[in-house]
């Protein structure tokens, strides 16, 4: 269909509903991860979904909502990343947390290149201090945070206080920063490696099992 003069297709027409649904929830990933939830407006999304303003409050009712919403969608990464854990047996065995480790990253890593949006925005939303007035965190991600924070102290025993809790953290950093490649050539002496996944791994499980 073409756009009539001097304006645009209109989109409520051209496209069905859950697509249009699925284009404004892609744009507004790319755009929250890169300006955070306070600095993106939902103008600013509808131009980058190339919809009226208009669609965005019919699918979403507030800013927040699609916020939340964005993550969300996200979380068959969250549930697979709990059913790995689930699926380990015996968190004594010598491979436990080899294991704990390949649950907590694997899933994450496997969204490849239409993830790298989505790991800045955990980044963002994990290091905002305004993020816990919003139910992203507490409700999409501290109840599986808890499940890996038990496991380590099963398979770690022994660990000073505050221990599993911080080390949880400092690999959520780990693995969410390394999606930000932006500044490595500027570190670098030689050209770096085309994948840092092995590298993030053992750099996880060391911090773990030593810190």
């Amino acid at each position: 269909m073409q756009a009539p003069a001097g304006g645009t297709v209109d989109d409520t027409v051209t496209d069905p509903p859950l697509e249009r649904r699925e284009r404004i929830l892609d744009a507004a990933e790319r755009v929250f991860a890169e300006a955070g939830y306070h600095g993106t407006t939902l103008r600013q999304i509808a131009a980058a979904a190339d919809v009226k303003l208009s669609l965005i409050g019919y699918h979403f009712e507030s800013k927040l909502a699609l916020y939340t919403a964005v993550f969300a969608r996200r979380q068959h990464v969250n549930e697979e990343r709990l059913r790995m854990l689930e699926a380990i047996e015996d968190l004594d065995a010598p491979d436990a947390l080899d294991r704990i480790v390949s649950a907590f990253m694997d899933p994450v890593i496997a969204l490849a290149e239409q993830g790298t949006a989505y790991r800045r925005l955990v980044l963002r939303e994990a290091a905002d201090p305004s993020s816990m007035q919003r139910p992203v965190i507490r409700e999409l991600f501290d109840p599986m945070a808890r499940e890996f924070i038990a496991a380590l102290r099963r398979a770690l025993p022994g660990k000073p206080a505050g221990f599993y809790e911080w080390s949880y953290l400092f690999a959520v950093g780990a693995l969410t920063q390394s999606a930000f490649d932006d500044r490595i050539g500027n570190l670098a002496t030689t050209p770096p490696p085309a994948s840092n996944v092995e590298l993030l791994r053992s750099f996880i499980t060391a911090g773990w099992r030593h810190g």
